[in-house]
């Protein structure tokens, strides 16, 4: 993203905020993600799961979960103005370009979430050997996992997790790979009751969201 579609995108998420929760909300918002980024980094764990027994569901699933191409980039770009994040955007047509794959949520016909993963195949993501993750010819890599928050609860987030899982086995891969922020106590409990095991924790010096 040049310098000037940057400023444009920034300033359009602010006023977003804005509008959304008020001038001295926003201030807030702003000024916690600045003392944000200059606290010390939380550990990352690096997560993995076996695709060979995926633990159903017990419960009717809320959610539908399509494949991500070209044809979501306006729906998501309507979904990421919608949450004051338009940079975003740019991010996901880029994963595109570089062959990555992904998932799209929808209740009630509104688009609610998304999810990206790549294998083997494609271009290597920066995150990989930050992680220290090496994907076999049968692995793919999730990362991007994001639920509105209107719509999480009564297990929209196992549900779309599972459905998730089943869509890689059924493509033939044997494992994914993912990370989660070690104080992010919901995302563990998440991944843990998905099956989800630690291999191994990540001291870092800066805190910053990888995507």
């Amino acid at each position: 993203m040049t310098t000037g579609r940057r400023l444009r995108a920034l300033t359009f998420d602010v006023r977003c905020l804005a509008r959304r929760h008020g001038v001295r909300a926003t201030a807030r918002i702003l000024g916690a993600a600045v003392l944000d980024s200059a606290l010390p980094r939380q550990d990352l764990l690096v997560l993995v799961k076996s695709l060979d027994a995926i633990a159903p569901i017990s419960f009717e699933p809320r959610l539908r979960v399509d494949d991500l191409g070209p044809e979501s980039l306006a729906a998501l770009a309507a979904f990421n103005r919608d949450r004051c994040d338009t940079r975003a955007s740019e991010r996901f047509e880029a994963n595109l370009g570089r062959r990555y794959h992904g998932f799209t949520a929808h209740e009630d016909g509104a688009l609610v979430g998304h999810y990206w993963w790549l294998d083997a195949t494609a271009e290597p993501h920066p995150h990989l050997a930050r992680l220290g993750i090496e994907l076999g010819p049968r692995d793919a890599y999730g990362f991007d996992f994001f639920l509105d928050e209107r719509h999480r609860g009564e297990g929209r987030a196992i549900d779309f997790l599972f459905q998730v899982e089943s869509r890689l086995r059924d493509r033939g891969h044997e494992r994914v790979w993912g990370y989660v922020d070690a104080s992010n106590t919901a995302a563990r409990w998440l991944y843990s009751m998905r099956g989800y095991a630690t291999v191994r924790t990540l001291r870092r010096h800066r805190r910053g969201a990888m995507r």
